[in-house]
């Protein structure tokens, strides 16, 4: 049983699930009874228009949900108040509703951070954050966060008023729910590691790799199915083909960095700096200049290179390759030329140990850009993300930086938002957290 003083939360976080329910379903002019596996509450029906010239807007759905803010959930729901029934309330909540309700009390914070409650609360993709570059505004560069939607206010601030004071920030990389950020302070440049949802983050040591005339590339890797520790993966680049040279991994776990010899049989150097990353299997994964996907373990004892495809390599874009994690398999897409015309092909590695591609989908390249003709595969496209649950590619078309998204099974294009020409190229997505990190602190 739960202490009282915990019935007026709990009566807010019933109402709030009840009220998410019920936008999925049918506003109806007359009363209904909603049940939801024992959550029951009343649809009042509409308000009748008023016989003046002056009518007043419907009323909120928010307002047409009926039940007492009672002082006893078991006299309402004639139900005990069991700690499964708040874990089930809360699993209904939005994202926001359920970061409000870990401030309700301790007990409701271990519930929701709790290891065995994890699965029940929503961890799935809610939006990217992204940045954008203009000189006719003070600061010049902000960062951003669309939701999934494309509507709405964001459901993470993208302001990071919870770290540490800084003169400007650089979003690097982003790996379920953790964010790797480089923050500029006091002359000084760090690498922290955050969670939005939580506002909790971590400053790391310098891991002493940098060098002038050098450039770095670093990821995030980490799986809190497996662990609640992350490791941090900085390569060193040199050369015209920027080469990697040297590598540096971060390990939570130990708090400091290791140096690791680079163990590819090849040269291997990043198709782009800001190209996206897997993390999977305890292994970083990387698509490679080669093209291929390069892949390195945490301890820096497994290098390994996973050719792209079995098909006719001239066919494929070289700068266009895309890895992504997608149903718990690894993904790679692309576009290959047919003479003039170009097509969209995913292709899925479900035997990860094996290096046997098999066509997921294929498409004509013009069907996925509605008919839009502007749309230059070198110069005004980007890719975004695949759906960490579901057959849905996210991408960024055309000169005024239209986010869309395809969907492979029913073949369909959806317009989400229209994003402005002062967008930058890098975009992050991001799915909540809500576990507590040891290694992450306020």
């Amino acid at each position: 049983m739960l202490p009282d003083e915990l019935n007026l939360g709990l009566g807010w976080a019933y109402r709030q699930a009840c009220v998410a329910q019920l936008k999925i379903i049918e506003r109806s002019p007359i009363p209904q009874l909603f049940i939801s596996q024992s959550l029951p509450c009343w649809i009042a029906p509409p308000m009748p228009p008023l016989r003046s010239s002056y009518r007043s807007p419907p009323p909120s759905l928010e307002a047409r949900v009926r039940f007492p803010l009672f002082c006893s959930m078991e006299m309402a729901a004639g139900l005990p108040v069991t700690e499964d029934l708040v874990v089930d309330i809360l699993s209904r909540l939005p994202i926001k509703s359920l970061c409000r309700s870990k401030g309700v009390s301790r007990a409701w914070r271990d519930l929701i951070s709790h290891p065995d409650n994890r699965s029940k609360f929503p961890h799935t993709l809610v939006g990217f954050f992204h940045s954008s570059f203009c000189c006719e505004r003070f600061p010049v560069s902000a960062l951003h966060f669309i939701n999934i939607s494309g509507k709405g206010r964001p459901v993470i601030s993208p302001s990071f008023a919870f770290l540490p004071k800084h003169e400007s920030i650089v979003l690097l990389d982003c790996c379920n729910g953790l964010l790797l950020c480089h923050l500029q302070a006091q002359g000084a440049a760090r690498y922290v590691v955050c969670n939005p949802t939580t506002k909790k983050w971590a400053m790391l040591p310098d891991s002493g790799l940098a060098v002038a005339d050098k450039m770095s590339v670093a990821r995030l890797g980490f799986d809190p199915a497996v662990s609640s520790h992350f490791h941090v993966f900085e390569f060193l680049e040199e050369g015209s083909e920027d080469m990697v040279v040297a590598l540096e991994v971060y390990s939570s776990e130990t708090g400091g960095w290791v140096h690791k010899q680079i163990g590819w049989a090849d040269a291997i150097s990043f198709l782009d700096p800001e190209s996206a990353t897997v993390f999977l299997n305890g292994s970083l994964h990387f698509v490679s200049l080669v093209p291929a996907i390069a892949v390195v373990d945490t301890e820096g004892e497994t290098w390994r290179i996973i050719p792209v495809c079995d098909i006719e390599d001239d066919r494929l874009l070289p700068d266009l390759g895309f890895v992504q994690q997608s149903q718990g398999c690894l993904h790679y897409a692309n576009f290959e030329r047919h003479g003039a015309r170009f097509r969209l092909v995913v292709y899925v590695l479900e035997a990860y140990g094996s290096q046997e591609w098999k066509l997921k989908h294929s498409a004509e390249a013009s069907s996925i850009f509605q008919g839009r003709t502007s749309v230059d595969l070198m110069w005004s496209f980007k890719w975004m993300s695949i759906h960490p649950e579901c057959n849905l590619i996210f991408f960024i078309a055309g000169w005024d930086n239209t986010l869309m998204s395809y969907d492979m099974d029913r073949q369909q294009v959806h317009v989400i938002r229209i994003l402005g020409h002062d967008v930058e190229s890098q975009y992050l997505p991001y799915i909540p957290l809500y576990s507590e990190l040891p290694e992450l602190h306020i």
